[in-house]
């Protein structure tokens, strides 16, 4: 690695930290450039505008977050253990301390989600990929047999991405202490009633 392209992961890593707290609308080149130091000129000419910063941020979100739960996930044996792996490294993401802000992209869904541009078309590319994974996750446990024949893939993934939806809500701004305690437990009661 080039040492403009260190500088640029370096400024990246900082962005992505940012993003979690302030959203990707919070993060701007002036700001950015007044945390890290630098000049805005300097920081403009490796990113040329706001919305190419961030779109790298959701590239260096996106591999962080391949590398903390995709990665290890995969390096499970397919079935309910890794659809288990995937969901509990999911939660440990929300919750790594170099995000304050919790995780990148569900801040940033609520941000775009109606916002039509080349930044929400990147985000929602991201999140299909790891949609499309957990279908594959499920999938894969059902043709093992450690699913129950007639579940729905789909129904499940929504199910499994709304408690990491509910987590991040109680968890973020109720500051709820025993919200992990029942959203673990609620995953296991999903679980048994999608087992033989």
């Amino acid at each position: 690695m080039s040492k403009g392209e260190e500088t640029k992961s370096m400024i990246l890593d900082r962005a992505v930290q940012i993003a979690s707290v302030h959203g990707l609308e919070g993060l701007t080149i002036g700001t950015l450039a007044e945390e890290l130091g630098m000049s805005k000129s300097g920081l403009f000419a490796k990113f040329s505008s706001k919305e190419n910063l961030q779109i790298d941020v959701l590239r260096k979100g996106s591999e962080l977050f391949r590398r903390f739960v995709l990665y290890p996930t995969l390096k499970t044996k397919p079935g309910i253990a890794r659809i288990r792996n995937a969901f509990f490294s999911w939660l440990m993401w929300s919750n790594r301390s170099d995000l304050p802000g919790g995780c990148l992209f569900l801040a940033s869904s609520s941000e775009f989600d109606d916002k039509p541009g080349v930044v929400r078309d990147h985000l929602r590319k991201i999140q299909l990929s790891w949609h499309s994974s957990l279908k594959q996750f499920v999938e894969e446990a059902k043709q093992k047999g450690e699913l129950d024949s007639k579940t729905n893939v789909e129904q499940m993934v929504q199910e499994i991405w709304g408690l990491v939806l509910s987590f991040h809500f109680y968890n973020r701004l109720l500051e709820d202490k025993q919200v992990e305690k029942r959203t673990k437990q609620c995953f296991n009661d999903l679980i048994k009633r999608h087992t033989n």
